[in-house]
């Protein structure tokens, strides 16, 4: 599986990073974060792991699980507090705690209501799966209060009755049955300390992360080994996007060689490419007046792979610099492939890749397993990581080589915050504590999700460990999501660290061109054109790097005019049609 130039990738896969330990840190502060690496990962078997770039995924998997038990720990008491005094026969016990839990739940949603109306900062859509930040309570709202959702204070007022009726009922109840209101105390005190605990245990998870030499767990699960081996294995199952068919609308003004959607799952934001690729004549040096045939090369004078294995050597050089000018340049092989290729043959994802197996992919054109030569350069302990793919065709008596680049931004604030000033040590745990006791009106809310934990574990006990060996009808076994990638930053939110990811593109790019430049000219090929097109491309700008390139309401041409509706066809009576009738 890993060719004998490249560096090990299990070595790069288990290093410990900083962006490892903030995407476990993650799985505690963000509740749809946790579910994603459960529900896409953990119990996902019959799809393939993306590519780890940066971090290693099977600590976030371990630490995932803990995250889940702790808050069902919590859920569970909630729903223990109320279950097991009813059905141990103190029934106005039960009533007692369950009007306590209302009490905390009113208040929590008058806090909503309160702060409902308050105009919301913009934000950038969160590319995380989940409903957003108020928009269940939202729907809560409108479900409680259909007609008068806006009128605050009648909605206030309805609350302020149900929380004075439930206080009446527990004050009668504990009169009558002093006995049970001791119980409901106790059971309450149990339930505040459970509370306590949870926050507690919580903090000092993060405070492990933090500080922790390894964060693997000293044995992995089947479900931990197979995602292992998937992160590192050299092939990535790429998802292909919807049929135009089934799509309501095409969008033609985003000029991409790869469409919407960038097939390098795992690697980032696609945010570099050539378009078109670069595709150079294999001519001998001479005459430019000489006819084509007595200038070409009939029969290619190298073969596809020997430029690759130039390549591959030229960039690791990059890393064997001294330490204040070194690059950070990872070099291996990449092989793509579409899942639906996958289903028909099955073939197309070997277990191990031989050296041999490589080449004869990269000397092979229009091959189903797309060869890509991958450059990785992390950033700040991998919260940047810039990954060039550069892919190398030989056809038609022409040299075609196409790049793309892709970034993976910082994760959020909350997944880092664990580091700062007060929010670890002793004292942060403590605070970690009182914090959880000041939440518990909204986990009284979520406590149904502790259903939703429980068909997570059948799903982890029931299903095998994985299900992509072994072809089965209907499912395909891409990869469809990137846990690393949906906790990054956009680029266009990237401000100073913008400038230097592109600088280490363009240093890379640069040693790429002219090592091919020299292999060229030592394998007697005329590089005059390369040249020319290897300028162009060190000093282009808007087309090769920057954000998405849209060009709306632009006229090109004598008589051309903006404004005319796309959908309406060219004719003597539409300027659009362009030229004289």
């Amino acid at each position: 599986m890993i060719t004998s130039h490249a560096p090990s990738a299990k070595a790069a896969a288990c290093e410990l990073t900083a962006a490892t330990r903030h995407l476990c840190t993650g799985v505690y502060v963000d509740e749809r974060f946790r579910d994603l690496v459960l529900d896409e990962v953990c119990t996902a078997s019959h799809r393939r792991v993306a590519p780890s770039y940066g971090f290693d995924i099977v600590p976030v998997m371990h630490h995932a699980w803990r995250a889940a038990a702790l808050s069902a720990l919590l859920r569970v008491t909630l729903a223990g507090a109320v279950v097991a005094p009813a059905v141990t026969g103190a029934l106005p016990a039960a009533i007692l705690v369950a009007c306590g839990f209302a009490l905390l739940w009113l208040l929590h949603l008058a806090t909503l209501l309160r702060d409902a109306d308050r105009d919301p900062k913009p934000r950038r859509k969160s590319q995380r799966r989940g409903l957003g930040p108020g928009r269940g309570h939202r729907r809560l709202f409108r479900m409680l209060f259909p007609r008068r959702y806006s009128e605050k204070a009648r909605a206030l007022r309805r609350i302020g009755l149900a929380a004075l009726y439930l206080t009446l009922t527990s004050v009668t109840i504990a009169l009558v049955h002093p006995d049970h209101a001791a119980t409901a105390s106790h059971v309450a005190a149990g339930v505040t300390l459970t509370c306590l605990g949870t926050g507690a245990a919580r903090q000092f998870m993060l405070n492990r992360i933090l500080h922790a030499p390894a964060l693997r767990p000293a044995r992995l699960s089947g479900r931990q080994r197979a995602a292992d081996e998937q992160q590192q294995h050299l092939c990535a199952v790429y998802r292909r996007p919807r049929h135009s068919e089934d799509e309501d609308e095409d969008d033609l003004t985003v000029f991409t060689l790869f469409g919407d959607e960038s097939p390098f799952i795992g690697a980032g934001e696609l945010v570099y490419q050539w378009n078109p690729p670069m595709s150079i004549q294999l001519l001998r040096p001479g005459d430019d007046d000489a006819p084509l045939h007595e200038r070409e090369h009939p029969v290619p004078p190298f073969q596809a792979h020997e430029l690759v294995e130039y390549l591959r050597a030229a960039v690791q050089l990059l890393d064997t610099d001294s330490a204040d000018v070194r690059l950070p340049a990872q070099v291996r092989d990449r092989v793509y492939v579409a899942e639906t290729d996958v289903a028909v043959d099955r073939s197309l994802l070997p277990q191990q890749f031989s050296q041999a197996d490589l080449r004869v992919i990269i000397n092979t054109p229009g091959s189903k397993q797309h060869h890509f030569l991958e450059v990785t350069t992390p950033a700040e302990g991998s919260e940047f990581v810039a990954t060039v793919l550069l892919h190398v065709s030989l056809q038609g008596r022409t040299l075609s080589i196409s790049t793309a680049a892709c970034v993976l931004a910082h994760t959020p604030r909350s997944f880092q915050r664990t580091a700062e000033f007060g929010h670890h040590g002793f004292t942060a745990v403590i605070w970690a504590a009182l914090r959880e006791l000041t939440t518990l009106p909204s986990e009284i809310q979520r406590s149904w999700r502790l259903v939703r934990y429980l068909y997570t574990v059948g799903k982890a006990i029931a299903l095998p460990r994985d299900l992509t060996t072994t072809p089965i009808r209907n499912v395909l076994i891409g990869s469809r999501v990137s846990i690393r990638e949906r906790s990054a930053q956009s680029w266009s939110k990237i401000q100073l660290e913008k400038s230097d990811i592109l600088g280490r593109m363009k240093t890379i790019e640069q040693r790429l061109l002219h090592a091919a430049g020299d292999f060229l000219l030592a394998k007697g090929v005329d590089t005059s054109e390369f040249n020319d097109r290897a300028l162009k491309i060190i000093n282009s700008g808007i087309f090769n790097f920057g954000d998405n390139n849209n060009f709306n309401n632009n006229a090109v041409g004598n008589a051309a005019q903006v404004g005319v509706s796309a959908n309406q066809p060219p004719g003597p009576n539409n300027p659009s049609g362009g030229g004289n009738q």
